[in-house]
């Protein structure tokens, strides 16, 4: 039995500073209890049944580089600066993102069932933007004059990293590797002009093997913050079809089609090729994959004073899945996760390109990803 999601809105309200600093002495006042805390291998606090935080180990206090002084009181979303924790009515684990959190679960499961352990990933705010992170979080519930809770975090990010970099070989790499190979093989055997079409066709598998690879590369060097950009001057109606024209023949195409539709405004602008093509690439994947036969992607673009490129599909997304579109690890595909398109291109987009991605969906109008780029991308 878990506790349920909807609880995430009403929580205890917050305590005051006053009554935060009491609990802080009562719970250091047990013998040898930072002594213990410290000793744990990774981060950990002793949250109040608000959820706010009365101690601290040290691990934590060098992760976030700060002094336990500064973190009592608040809740973990607020000491790791999660990009959330603002929008709530209460701060952190009252937003409509935190019905998902994992840390909000394993915090109110272990009050009320003694332990509990979840995966959370958490998008942070950092000096170099935003960072992502993979969590494995275990909640532990005692009681003292009130419950309070033990809550350790381990940054599990490069694990899911390599689970996501590993499935993407093995499987999207995997397959259309063998799909060159069976093109290849039966090449011989074919007539003149079906050797032409059949070699054509192995030549477009190998330009999409070529790149699932420099994605995983560019996504791997965006996350390091290493991703060189190169601006130059370009033209949208040739980006669009570009991107139409690679992704027309694709393996998950296949009964499906990609048109560009609307394009309006002044056609040139200023980005890095590679990289928006990356972006939008990675969305249209997505909409195909999320197509079933005789539907279609729609690209299109705009520009009034800001460059917009838009990629349509007509499946609605379920709103619960909304709030998780731009995680790293989030797939509707696989319990494992390989929801690297959607979180890449907004990391490339917002960091690396100085622009922004957003999408709106609904069962009547389906589901839209705009990429809106500045005029002349900032340095």
């Amino acid at each position: 039995m878990t506790y349920p999601l909807s609880t995430c809105f009403a929580p205890p309200e917050r305590e005051n500073a006053e009554q935060v600093r009491t609990e802080h002495q009562l719970v250091t006042a047990i013998p040898h209890i930072q002594e213990l805390l410290n000793a744990f291998p990774t981060p950990a606090v002793i949250l109040n049944e608000c959820r706010q935080i009365v101690a601290a180990n040290q691990r934590l206090c060098e992760l976030l580089n700060r002094q336990q002084d500064e973190l009592i009181g608040m809740r973990p979303g607020e000491a790791f600066e999660c990009i959330h924790w603002r929008e709530g009515w209460c701060g952190c684990g009252t937003s409509r993102f935190c019905e998902t959190c994992g840390a909000v679960k394993a915090i109110l499961n272990s009050q009320w069932h003694g332990e509990n352990t979840q995966e959370c990933t958490i998008t942070i705010r950092r000096d170099e933007g935003e960072k992502a992170l993979d969590l494995r979080v275990t909640s532990s519930s005692f009681d003292l004059d009130g419950k309070f809770t033990v809550f350790s975090l381990n940054d599990i990010s490069d694990e899911k990293r390599r689970a996501v970099l590993e499935r993407m070989f093995f499987h999207d790499v995997l397959n259309t590797a063998a799909g060159v190979r069976g093109l290849l093989e039966i090449l011989p055997e074919l007539t003149d002009q079906h050797r032409h079409e059949t070699a054509h066709l192995a030549y477009q598998l190998a330009d999409y093997l070529i790149e699932e690879i420099e994605g995983g590369r560019d996504l791997a060097a965006a996350e390091r913050g290493e991703l060189v950009v190169q601006a130059t001057a370009l033209d949208a109606r040739e980006i669009l079809h570009s991107v139409c024209e690679l992704y027309t023949n694709h393996p998950v195409a296949q009964g499906k089609a990609v048109v560009v539709t609307e394009i309006s405004g002044p056609l040139a602008f200023k980005t890095d090729k590679v990289l928006l093509k990356r972006v939008l690439g990675n969305l249209v994947k997505n909409a195909l994959e999320a197509s079933v036969e005789g539907q279609e992607v729609r690209l299109g673009f705009q520009n009034y004073g800001s460059a917009v490129f838009y990629v349509h599909n007509e499946a609605a997304i379920p709103e619960v899945v909304r709030l998780l579109v731009f995680r790293r690890s989030f797939s509707t595909k696989s319990p494992m996760g390989r929801g690297i398109g959607t979180y890449s291109a907004k990391l490339i987009t917002e960091r690396y390109l100085g622009g922004s991605l957003s999408f709106t969906s609904s069962e009547e109008q389906g589901t839209t990803f705009a990429v809106t780029l500045p005029a002349q991308r900032p340095a």
